[in-house]
């Protein structure tokens, strides 16, 4: 699951990026099919884990903007309350032809768990540029730019987005993925790692 919600990050981060780079004119494609289309029920019972683990931190059943622009924060990407807002307003449009939408109770529009399996399946077939995912990635973790990833950063950056790993956890983890025994991750050792687990629905599949 963990390479699963790192790679969410990434989509989610370059999504942003897109939008950032002109607000006035982003616009995300409509939904063609529901998303009950394009996944099972487990990988729908396992996107609500995520969600509800890593995406909805009151687990009111929902992402407000200020959640976004709280989840942005950590993949170091700035986002103004008013632009958090129209991203999440954005996301939602897209859905709306197949997902109910409901308004907050401040009456502003928010991410539901179902407008996320709308977004996660509209986005099966996007065969993105792994070696560019694993970049933005490993530049979160790289916490002083040593071109190296330590178990204190690995986790730090874990806890950032409370993924809820230890510190015996998160070493052992490195120590499998370091190919070359040095107690480290190389950039390089980090692209395979995605590589070897990036999320499998998203090279194969069309988009309904």
């Amino acid at each position: 699951m963990t390479v699963r919600v790192l790679v969410l990050y990434f989509k989610l981060a370059s999504m942003t990026k897109q939008f950032l780079a002109d607000p006035s004119t982003f616009e995300l494609p409509r939904a063609r099919t529901h998303y009950t289309n394009s996944l099972s029920s487990e990988e729908i019972a396992e996107l609500g884990r995520m969600f509800r683990l890593f995406f909805d931190p009151d687990g009111d059943g929902s992402l407000t903007g200020k959640e976004f622009q709280s989840l942005m924060d950590t993949a170091g990407i700035m986002l103004t309350d008013i632009e958090a807002d129209e991203l999440i307003r954005s996301m939602v449009k897209s859905a709306e032809s197949f997902v109910e939408v409901k308004d907050t109770e401040d009456g502003k529009v928010a991410l539901s768990t179902h407008i996320f399996f709308q977004w996660y399946s509209d986005q099966l077939g996007d065969n993105d540029d792994k070696k560019e995912c694993a970049q933005l990635l490993f530049s979160l973790f790289d916490d002083d730019d040593s071109g190296d990833i330590t178990v204190m950063e690995f986790k730090h950056q874990l806890d950032k987005m409370a993924m809820g790993i230890s510190q015996e956890e998160a070493n052992e983890l490195i120590q499998e993925l370091d190919l070359d025994g040095n107690g480290v991750l190389s950039e390089n050792e980090f692209e395979e790692l995605i590589e070897h687990f990036y999320p499998i629905e998203f090279q194969h599949r069309s988009k309904g």
